[in-house]
């Protein structure tokens, strides 16, 4: 026997494009005994649709169900005021949790800012410009220093030369190692 329309059906069954009388030939298809073994594997998802077909909520299910939500009326929030607390509250619940969710991402935010950005009234700058200007700071520094070191360094030198004149004049001999550091 030729199954191509049942593969064909499959086919679109896959594709999300089968109508509801194509699904239900093949859920009848699929819930004879004699099923081709290329399209047994397909069987129990189609078997599983038609056995839950079967199943309905019934025609009290309404009336069921406001019986029960009746019952929760009248013995929650409206007779007493512990439930309209509660029904309060769980309203507003969502309104404290986004309340909590903006105040920590303001922390947050402040912290980083804080972190990042330097106070100017004391002078301290942020970002680029203030490395910039501890560098310029830095180098300034390291110039006096150096400056400071080479004219004391000569003032040394020129003190050990006049010194090593004065108690050279007598002799020939050349000035120690000790003297000219």
């Amino acid at each position: 026997m030729n199954y191509k329309y049942i593969e064909q059906l499959l086919s679109k069954y896959w594709e999300c494009k089968t109508s509801a009388e194509e699904e239900q030939i093949l859920r009848s298809f699929f819930s004879q005994d004699d099923i081709p073994d290329h399209l047994r594997q397909y069987a129990p998802l189609f078997r599983l649709q038609a056995d839950e077909s079967r199943f309905t909520l019934g025609t009290d299910f309404d009336q069921r169900m406001l019986d029960v939500i009746r019952r929760e009326d009248l013995s929650g929030a409206r007779t007493s005021g512990l439930g309209v607390l509660r029904l309060i509250v769980r309203q507003i619940t969502p309104l404290f949790k986004a309340a909590a969710v903006v105040a920590l991402l303001l922390t947050v935010g402040n912290v980083a800012e804080k972190m990042t950005v330097g106070q100017d009234s004391v002078g301290q700058r942020s970002g680029a410009e203030g490395a910039y200007v501890r560098q310029e700071n830095i180098s300034a520094q390291i110039k006096i220093i150096d400056q400071t070191h080479s004219e004391s360094s000569i003032a040394k030198a020129d003190s050990l030369k006049e010194t090593t004149k004065s108690t050279s004049v007598g002799t020939e001999q050349p000035a120690s190692k000790e003297v000219i550091r």
